[in-house]
């Protein structure tokens, strides 16, 4: 990607991320709002995930200015780790908060179990606030979503911004379906369960939504932990190599890739046929970068170690 092209994509995140930090700002407010007024925890709970939406944008926003930032001193492998760590905390963050609601909502079963009184829900401002949050939270995907196509499709941030909002969006409109269904269950089998469907609501919703942080928690765990990627990645990429080095007097001995947030690492160790000088090895790293670019559709950083005996076998890589 050129200079001028990367600079565009950049200032697209940026602003992507910017209007998802005020959308989820109204509806984490809207959230709370509706809250008071209907007493509902189910509603609550989809306004505390709007309002992690908040604090992760803003995040975001920061760690958009720092990855693209070339190696220094500091970071002497790059800033693209703090895009995985990201990932990591802000899937670290809705898991608790998700757990913490699914722990309250069992309570609440178990005490009207028990016996004691459960206060009634007000179903008044549910379906507005439910349908608002519906299409706030759809079109914001969306936009997240078209962003991430048109900076390259390599935005891990915009990525996972637009998964939460389908996730939030998804939320609100089946908690207020349900509630709003809540009082056809007067005169049936399962008119017992109606104080108690809100704290069922969440409890549902909790154990549902949890698997989409636990993934993300558990992608970017490997990948900050420094993790070998997928095999199939790592196929492809030996295959490409072994071509383009065949023609450059040099065997390809062994290589890894790792993905670390939006950036690949190549590591490629090889075995010259001939005496080789600094500019030499500079060109192999420009190609070898240029190929992996080409074939893996992401930023790619790349080493080129000369060995005669690799540390890893090739079996172990592939």
């Amino acid at each position: 990607m050129s200079p001028a092209r990367a600079s565009h994509a950049r200032l697209i995140e940026r602003q992507s991320l910017q209007i998802g930090v005020l959308a989820s700002a109204l509806m984490a407010l809207a959230g709370v709002w509706v809250h008071l007024l209907s007493g509902s925890t189910a509603l609550l709970l989809d306004g505390l995930y709007s309002a992690v939406m908040v604090g992760s944008g803003l995040v975001a926003a920061r760690i958009s200015r720092n990855v693209v930032r070339p190696p220094d001193r500091a970071y002497p492998y790059g800033y693209d780790g703090q895009e995985a760590l990201y990932v990591l905390f802000r899937s670290l963050v809705l898991v608790g908060v998700l757990s913490f609601a699914a722990i309250s909502a069992l309570s609440t079963i178990i005490d009207y179990a028990n016996g004691e009184a459960i206060s009634p829900v007000s179903l008044g401002p549910v379906a507005l606030y439910s349908g608002a949050m519906v299409v706030i939270c759809w079109g914001l995907a969306w936009r997240h979503h078209h962003d991430w196509q048109r900076t390259g499709s390599q935005s891990q941030l915009l990525l996972t911004e637009a998964k939460a909002a389908r996730v939030d969006g998804l939320i609100s409109g089946l908690t207020g379906l349900a509630l709003l269904a809540s009082p056809l269950l007067s005169g049936t089998a399962l008119a017992g369960l109606g104080p108690i469907t809100d704290a069922l609501l969440v409890l549902v919703v909790s154990l549902v939504v949890l698997r989409e942080p636990l993934q993300a928690f558990l992608t970017a765990l490997g990948q900050a932990a420094g993790a070998s990627a997928k095999g199939e990645m790592i196929h492809s990429t030996r295959l490409a190599l072994t071509d383009l080095l065949a023609g450059l007097s040099c065997w390809l001995l062994d290589l890894t890739v790792m993905q670390v947030g939006r950036t690949a690492f190549v590591v490629v160790y090889l075995n010259p046929n001939q005496p080789m000088d600094g500019a030499a090895i500079d060109l192999i790293r420009d190609r070898i970068e240029e190929r992996c670019r080409e074939l893996l559709r992401m930023p790619v950083r790349s080493e080129v170690i000369l060995t005669a005996t690799p540390p890893f076998s090739a079996s172990s890589t592939s």
